[in-house]
């Protein structure tokens, strides 16, 4: 009852943000770094969440290829901070996911190159947790993949062989582990905020799948038509809270990825970004989805130049490049959206032709608010 008086205080804020947006013009693409960012091959930003007032999470490394986390208000103000035990060097403090109510979700990575999870409020109070399964050698460890506005984790875990496991966390320190049945690798995409889990997972011939998990532990599996008979298979799955699930796949036949949606009736839809390419290993990536159903990611065409897209729900489909970024960098080397809310406004990263990385959010056409261009 507690979880659902927060969500129902949070509604008029919600009705107030749409409020203040306005229509605009054309879209308006917003470069940004915190200020600890350095500019070096390999340092810098990478946006990984934002949420529906445009608070955007991810981690930025420095100049001393320290990787830390912070948060990014619609003001321009931002929030660096590790996690107690994460080595900046070593490791990675390295947010996920932010929730409508500004708590962040993530995992960080120790000096025995071990991963952990972590949750932070937006007060800034940090809890950590593994999953008691979870190994403790190097490379395994426990990694979150997002987590619901009542503060409920999912994820993966690497047990002490470093194989993959999905598992659920409650917010009264509560696991409870899952696979697929034939998995010998489940990976989690992302949770929902009514806790219906999505991703994939690897068949003892090394071919993935898609699932989806509801809270009552029932898993479905599910291959996209197109993927079907091929030797990779269905590789990512990612869920909103409607049901609809998005993701991507490689193509049976050509080998080029391709972009999926999933009704929670189990009927497909195949798509590509525009620009695609139709060459081996070209083609489009799909990162995240919202509400209504728009998705982003990146395509890459057949020089394998990266750039980032959003499809609207009725299928039209818009490719874009962030002015700066790198030209024939490699697949997933030019510019990428990581995350959209419901607004349609899309948070990513781009590299430069130093390979630096930088942060950018995507507002989309007709829509403007007064963001903070630093």
């Amino acid at each position: 009852m507690k979880s659902r008086t927060r969500m129902s205080m949070a509604l008029p804020c919600l009705f107030a943000a749409v409020a203040m947006a306005v229509p605009s013009g054309a879209q308006q693409i917003i470069k940004f770094d915190p200020p600890g960012a350095g500019k070096g091959a390999n340092q810098g930003t990478t946006s990984t969440g934002i949420n529906f007032f445009g608070t955007i999470t991810g981690n930025v490394t420095d100049n001393n290829n320290g990787t830390h986390g912070f948060v990014r208000t619609p003001d321009g103000k931002y929030t660096e901070f590790d996690v107690p035990g994460a080595d900046p060097v070593l490791g990675c403090t390295c947010p996920d996911s932010i929730t409508d109510l500004g708590a962040v979700g993530g995992y960080f990575i120790d000096t025995n190159t071990v991963g952990h999870g972590f949750l932070r409020t937006p007060s800034g109070n940090i809890t950590t947790f593994d999953d008691p399964e979870a190994g403790t050698g190097a490379g395994q460890g426990t990694y979150p993949q997002g987590i619901t506005i009542f503060q409920v984790a999912g994820g993966y875990y690497y047990d002490a062989s470093t194989t993959g496991h999905g598992f659920v966390r409650t917010p009264d320190g509560s696991f409870t582990s899952f696979d697929p049945t034939g998995s010998v690798g489940t990976f989690p995409g992302n949770i929902n905020n009514f806790g219906v889990i999505a991703g994939a997972y690897y068949d003892a011939n090394f071919v993935s799948h898609g699932f989806v998990r509801t809270p009552d532990g029932k898993i479905t599996t599910f291959d996209a038509p197109g993927a079907v008979g091929g030797s990779v298979g269905t590789y990512t799955a990612y869920i909103n809270d409607l049901g609809l699930i998005a993701g991507s796949y490689y193509d049976a036949t050509t080998n080029v990825e391709t972009g999926y949606v999933r009704t929670p009736g189990g009927q497909f839809t195949a798509f590509e970004a525009p620009g695609s390419g139709t060459a081996a290993y070209t083609g489009t990536n799909v990162y995240a989805l919202n509400l209504q159903g728009t998705i982003t990611g990146f395509t890459a065409d057949d020089n394998f130049n990266a750039y980032a897209f959003v499809r609207a729900p009725d299928g039209k489909a818009t490719t874009f490049h962030i002015p700066g970024q790198i030209e024939n960098g490699g697949n997933d080397e030019g510019s990428a959206g990581w995350a959209i809310n419901a607004e349609g406004q899309v948070a990513g990263r781009w590299r430069d032709l130093n390979l630096a990385t930088h942060g950018f959010f995507r507002l989309p056409t007709g829509w403007h608010k007064a963001w903070k261009n630093p």
